[in-house]
């Protein structure tokens, strides 16, 4: 897995349902908020999952999130998807969604940002409820790390995907990448590395919780 990232580089890309864009200088941009208002009634006695999100059947315990996303990657692990050169960690928290951080390699503009949604108790749920219906490509994945997840971009074609996994019902992890200019210009699909490195941001929360 660690050579199959560091091929692709990534850029920074969408987090959960607002988050940054890459501008051409490789500093974030704001996008557009995707409203939360409006969701499906809750089908559950707990109202999780919703939507059509998948259940979490083994979720593990929130003291996983206790640390902040900066400190979830080691740093081989953040070498060998950005190379290393890749900066420290800096923190993008958004009030309404939970703590973030995200990473630069300077020298590629390739970038990596990680989310903890913890806010709206509402986890994977909150992306088929507002994100599906807004943007064009919507995947399911069977197991990131034995947890169910969604990738989801603007096009095929897009630079940037986000991976959401939801590691409970009421919480889920997002990882965020867009890929360099160079990989893009090969065809290479961005959706490839967000859901390899949500691969190890979920394997180190997993150790964490002593699995």
């Amino acid at each position: 897995m660690k050579r199959a990232v560091a091929m692709v580089g990534v850029g920074l890309a969408a987090l959960v349902s607002t988050g940054c864009s890459v501008q051409s200088d490789g500093e974030a941009a704001p996008e557009p908020k995707v409203s939360m208002r409006g969701s499906p009634e809750p089908s559950g006695s707990s109202g999780l999952p919703h939507s059509g999100a998948p259940a979490v059947t083994n979720p593990l315990p929130e003291s996983v999130l206790s640390d902040h996303p900066c400190e979830v990657l080691t740093t081989e692990q953040l070498q060998s998807a950005l190379g290393p050169e890749v900066s420290a960690g800096s923190p993008s928290d958004l009030e309404q969604v939970g703590p973030g951080c995200h990473w630069r390699n300077p020298e590629t503009l390739g970038a990596l940002q990680i989310g903890f949604s913890v806010v709206t108790r509402e986890g994977l749920s909150a992306q088929y409820a507002n994100t599906k219906p807004q943007v064009a490509v919507f995947r399911e994945l069977s197991s990131v790390g034995g947890f169910p997840g969604v990738a989801y971009k603007a096009s095929e074609k897009d630079r940037f995907c986000t991976v959401a996994v939801g590691v409970a019902d009421e919480y889920s992890i997002t990882t965020g990448v867009g890929l360099s200019p160079d990989k893009a210009a090969e065809g290479v699909d961005s959706c490839v590395p967000a859901e390899q490195v949500a691969e190890m941001v979920v394997g180190n929360l997993k150790a964490k919780a002593g699995r």
